[in-house]
């Protein structure tokens, strides 16, 4: 498992080396749960995990699917679940005012109230940090633990072309973000901007159900360059992902 660190130079000496291993090691023993859950992915969120991270990834994810409307996806939640776990374990050995672990286009992190992450032009995802580094995104969640997860189309003729979720931790947005791409329906026909809109609006409710449930604290969606932001999110400063007209 892949992995970038931000920010480790401010661990304590050993820490990053430690964070690395003990991803590994989650890794290893999770991985009868991460093969199960990447056959059920396409099944739903009914499915007995061995351990209990697995169960209670499984048990968040038919908590989002029922308020999104659309089951999310398993695996690469329990991915992120894996670095929230990792993350928990080096707060309890140090104290950073900011750090992250990423992997694919997911971030777990930390970062005091009066912390902001640092611009890293190296980032494998651009995307994925660029909403952590909004001055917006994460305000809810500073001097907290937290997570961000952006998904892009694997198919751009079915779903948002980018779902972008910060949540309370990795795991809950990658769970979000699966869920709510699912629910931006692309329409057959002309794409004139009002049919892109109410594409996006079925995206929207589906964002907003999740926040009244708690699950996450703000979301955007995009779909041929126009996009929506829902909570303290803003659209304008991010980029990366592609919008010229934000509501």
């Amino acid at each position: 498992m892949a992995v970038t660190l931000l920010c480790a130079g401010e661990l304590p000496e050993g820490e990053a080396t430690r964070v690395r291993q003990r991803l590994t090691a989650l890794r290893a023993q999770h991985a009868a749960d991460r093969q199960l859950f990447a056959k059920s992915d396409e099944a739903g969120t009914d499915v007995l995990a061995q351990t209990a991270l697995g169960r209670e990834v499984a048990s968040q994810a038919h908590a989002v699917s029922g308020a999104a409307g659309a089951p999310p996806l398993l695996a690469p939640a329990l991915d992120a679940a894996l670095m929230d776990a990792a993350l928990g374990e080096s707060l309890e050995a140090s104290s950073p005012n900011r750090f992250g672990i990423a992997h694919d286009k997911s971030i777990a992190y930390v970062l005091a109230a009066d912390a902001q992450f640092p611009d890293l032009p190296d980032m494998p995802d651009g995307m994925a940090f660029e909403l952590l580094r909004s001055l917006d995104a994460p305000i809810a969640l500073r001097g907290e633990v937290g997570g961000v997860a952006v998904v892009t189309a694997s198919n751009w003729s079915a779903s948002a072309e980018a779902v972008g979720v910060v949540a309370r931790s990795a795991c809950l947005a990658q769970l979000c973000a699966t869920a709510i791409e699912k629910m931006v329906s692309r329409p057959d026909g002309e794409l004139s901007p009002e049919v892109v809109w109410d594409a996006l609006g079925d995206g929207a409710r589906s964002v907003s159900s999740l926040r009244s449930a708690g699950h996450l604290k703000s979301a955007v969606l995009t779909f041929r360059g126009r996009g929506r932001a829902i909570g303290p999110i803003e659209g304008d400063r991010l980029l990366r992902f592609g919008v010229s007209n934000w509501r």
